[in-house]
């Protein structure tokens, strides 16, 4: 199977179980709504914020490993693969002890972290199991690395949006017959448990030398470059984690854990959306590292990135458009009007989703071609200017300054950081275009945004009538001012062509 024919089989298996676990996802937090208290959904918030905050033993060996996979993987180089996946194992192995350890360490603290903590029944057995699921997360991680590193990401996605989706049925039905949280939790502990073991039968079925084989020490020059970028990676992930990772941690501290378990909903409905379009993007990650390890110049790749960005830019843009406008009626009707905030924090939340989106293609390149080390110090950068900006603006704004200090500093940071390092290391190109490109967009989403607005303001109506119709408005007026802008971009052509050429062989 050739390098597109992957990429696409990869997105199509992803997107399809994604959604399809959002649905169910989106009904089970309506039975969790009805059944328990928003004390419980806010501690269901602030303890995956923590135990993301421990993903920091992680240190960043996973995508420096998976980096170093692409060139044996695309050279079928068995001996490297092993010897690189045994050292994949004992380090995972060994992070999973490790997070189990600091997860117990921290729960002495846990009044710290959280304000005015609430008088539920045995909170402390309630955040050991979020540790343990989280511990037993590592386990089989590692061969889900390999089976992603060679382009079958397809593989990865049935099982675990397929097990998330049945996990929600489960823990909805149980959840309603039974009023139980900790039944909740333990079908997410079994689902954790039952991704592992279907994905290492699955590594082991298609990689049977991996357990013939004996482990050959990895060369001096390998293990150097794992050592770098596994330094590199580990500041990354710092950024990320408390970029992130802690706004529920710090409305939990200035706000309080009601506002956690409000932000969640919106987190639940922004975060689907990430996921689906990253899986979209992070399909293609292996087959731009496959090129990069087979050619001699990123120049080969920058045509496909202009593409890919193109796509970025205008889903990420319309998506926005439709979080601002939507995502308040949308929250109304699943869960009802105690459940909302002011429309000036959806904003924020829409903003941040679109700066965050149209880091996508960038990034996605960036992991391709591994070049973590030369913007090691951005992510120490950007989480101080966010701590520091979000804690001093959480005091006067709430939960409003909390998301300005996320987007204040991925906009001193990241936005132009990123960029000139793939440019100038990655393509060996002027960074100029894309900066035009980023302007270019973020005005006609601006554009199209108030158009939309100003259309939905007009409709008459309430409830799921009017949300159908500001939902219209948004799908029609929205790609048309993108249509618009960009319908003489030859990268619009090329996916007019393409898309053109799935129909006629649809119809067929």
């Amino acid at each position: 199977m050739s390098r597109t024919e992957n990429s696409l089989r990869n997105i199509k298996f992803a997107l399809f179980f994604q959604a399809a676990s959002i649905l169910v996802a989106f009904l089970t937090r309506k039975v969790f709504v009805l059944v328990l208290t928003q004390e419980y959904l806010g501690l269901d918030g602030t303890f995956s914020n923590i135990l993301t905050m421990l993903s920091l033993a992680e240190l960043g060996i996973g995508g420096a490993i998976t980096y170093s996979l692409y060139k044996p993987l695309a050279q079928d180089d068995r001996a490297q693969i092993t010897a690189l996946m045994a050292l994949f194992r004992r380090v995972y192995w060994s992070i999973g002890g490790i997070v189990a350890l600091l997860g117990c360490a921290l729960a002495p603290l846990l009044p710290v972290l959280i304000r005015d903590m609430p008088d539920l029944p045995h909170i402390y057995l309630i955040y050991m199991l979020f540790v343990l699921n989280t511990a037993l997360s590592y386990f089989g991680v590692y061969k889900q690395s390999l089976i992603i590193a060679d382009q079958r990401q397809y593989i990865t996605s049935t099982c675990h949006y397929g097990l998330k989706m049945l996990l929600f049925l489960a823990q909805a039905l149980f959840l309603w017959l039974t009023h139980n949280y900790f039944v909740y939790l333990g079908l997410m502990l079994g689902a954790t448990l039952a991704e592992n073991l279907i994905l290492t039968y699955q590594a082991n079925r298609l990689y049977p030398y991996l357990k013939k084989a004996t482990p050959a020490p990895l060369p001096q020059e390998t293990r150097k470059d794992i050592l770098r970028n596994t330094k590199a990676l580990l500041t990354h992930r710092v950024g990320g984690i408390v970029v992130f990772g802690t706004d529920n941690l710090l409305i939990s501290a200035f706000v309080g854990v009601i506002s956690v378990g409000l932000y969640s909903n919106y987190l639940m409905v922004t975060n689907g959306l990430k996921t689906a379009y990253g899986q979209l993007f992070r399909s293609l990650t292996a087959s731009v590292g496959n090129l990069g390890a087979t050619k001699d110049s990123g120049q080969a790749a920058l045509p496909v990135y202009w593409k890919v960005n193109f796509v970025g830019g205008w889903l990420f843009g319309f998506s926005a458009i439709c979080l601002a406008v939507l995502l308040n009626p949308f929250i109304d009707l699943w869960l009802g009007e105690a459940f909302l905030f002011r429309q000036e924090i959806v904003c924020l939340i829409a903003l941040n989703f679109y700066v965050t989106g149209m880091r996508e293609a960038t990034l996605t390149f960036r992991d391709a071609y591994g070049l973590y080390w030369y913007d090691r110090h951005k992510p120490i950068a950007e989480s101080l200017i966010n701590l520091a900006v979000s804690a001093a603006l959480a005091i006067p704004l709430g939960v409003a300054g909390i998301f300005l200090g996320t987007f204040i500093s991925t906009m001193t940071t990241c936005f132009w950081i990123e960029p000139v390092v793939l440019f100038h290391y990655g393509f060996h190109a002027p960074v100029k275009r894309y900066f035009q490109e980023y302007a270019v967009n973020t005005l006609v989403t601006l554009a199209t945004g108030a158009v939309v607005w100003c259309l939905c303001t007009l409709l008459p109506g309430s409830g799921m009538v009017l949300f159908c119709g500001k939902a219209a408005v948004c799908l029609v007026a929205g790609n048309l001012g993108y249509l618009l802008a960009y319908h003489r971009r030859e990268e619009f052509r090329y996916f007019l062509q393409l898309a053109s050429g799935m129909v006629r062989r649809f119809k067929r």
